[in-house]
């Protein structure tokens, strides 16, 4: 396990930040280096949470360094560090109070800031019926040497041209999530992914040659370019989706008992689970900081039509997670009478210490989590392979 980060050096490295932001070459030249060791004494808990991305998050602090984003470097570093586990007095009640850094091009980051637009649509398909769920890729011919930038804007300019169309056919509400990998070739593949909800008696089956026209004509390919509109239906029309009203952290989930309900809980979960997966592609310094730029001030998740729409059952998980950041102040924390109380047990990198030497609460918080996790998450697969570690 990493060194732990004391409060001294903390405040050493903010004070080397006022002196960067000052342009003290010598200052620079020390937070570099000391945010960079921060960076390689990566702890177990953030192995678990961030993945096998060593060498892209050390990357990216030297851009962010150069940029002068000198508190984001250091934030970007430590994500994760401040972790807390949690404990309720409810049964199998567990959570994890995040201390991120907030970043889009995070791998762990990009997870909780994809977590909302999921509670969003599980919120609507778990209050009422629904339309034909569907599944589509809309994605475009990789240009050699094009800029992520200028992927990203030949996108958008047939999405405008795609989605005036989707709505005439009967789209009700759409997920739409934008994902980006270096191609081989030089350039980037940058698509999206969309779930659509359909309006009451039309299927996809029914407009999906029209979709199919549309979207060739949006891309301006020649027609030896052309290939057909990717889509697979995830949910016929239906009741209420009770399954999917459970979701809490992202993180960490539990799959629904319901099979119909599995089939779409994974294809959201899927597309929402961040930019660790694309990661693995970037293979030299320009990839990722052109990536991590990109990723900074971009939206990779819209909402459109009635899902757009905030839900009670949303406010509710709202109103969770501030009792979740709450518990900063005290251990023992409800939000109301009968609500569940919950007792922090400690960082989470000191949980799993202690839970390595059989201490009873931090073996709870660890049970806790596996028992209610499924192994698809990564998250949970590699936090399942380091429990098998302390057991061998």
């Amino acid at each position: 396990m990493a060194e732990p980060i004391l409060e001294r050096d903390l405040q050493e490295l903010k004070d080397l930040e006022v002196a960067c932001k000052a342009g003290e070459e010598a200052a620079q030249q020390a937070f570099f280096f000391r945010v960079s060791d921060l960076a390689k004494g990566v702890t177990k808990w953030q192995w678990v949470i961030h993945g096998e991305t060593l060498v892209y998050r050390q990357r990216v602090i030297r851009w962010l360094v150069r940029a002068g984003r000198y508190v984001q470097a250091r934030r970007f570093a430590m994500c994760g560090r401040g972790d807390v586990g949690l404990i309720g007095d409810t049964e199998g009640s567990v959570r994890i109070r995040p201390m991120g850094c907030g970043a889009r091009f995070c791998p762990r980051c990009s997870r909780r800031y994809g977590r909302r637009f999921l509670s969003r649509v599980a919120a609507h398909l778990s209050s009422k019926p629904h339309g034909e769920l569907t599944h589509m890729v809309l994605t475009q011919r990789v240009q050699p040497d094009e800029t992520l930038k200028g992927a990203r804007e030949r996108l958008g300019k047939a999405w405008k041209v795609m989605y005036r169309e989707l709505r005439r056919v009967g789209m009700v509400s759409g997920l739409a999530t934008y994902h980006v990998t270096p191609s081989s070739v030089k350039g980037w593949h940058f698509h999206c992914h969309l779930v659509l909800e359909l309006a009451s008696g039309v299927t996809m089956e029914s407009v999906w040659e029209r979709l199919d026209d549309c979207w060739f004509r949006a891309l301006k390919d020649g027609e030896s370019q052309r290939k057909p509109l990717f889509v697979r239906k995830l949910v016929d029309e239906g009741k209420a989706l009770d399954g999917l009203a459970g979701e809490r952290q992202m993180e960490f989930w539990d799959e629904s008992k319901d099979e119909v309900e599995v089939v779409l809980q994974y294809v959201l979960r899927d597309i929402l689970q961040g930019v660790e997966g694309w990661i693995g592609k970037m293979q030299t310094d320009d990839q990722c900081e052109a990536f991590a730029e990109a990723l900074s001030g971009a939206k990779l998740h819209r909402l459109y039509g009635v899902w757009r729409k905030r839900l009670d059952a949303e406010a509710q998980d709202e109103a969770e997670r501030s009792v979740e950041a709450a518990t900063t102040a005290s251990p023992l924390v409800s939000q109301k009478p009968c609500a569940t109380v919950w007792h922090v047990i400690g960082g989470m990198d000191v949980v799993l210490w202690w839970a390595s030497q059989g201490m009873a609460e931090s073996v709870e918080v660890v049970r806790r989590l596996l028992g209610r996790s499924s192994n698809r998450g990564l998250v949970a697969s590699r936090l399942w392979m380091l429990v098998k570690g302390f057991a061998s």
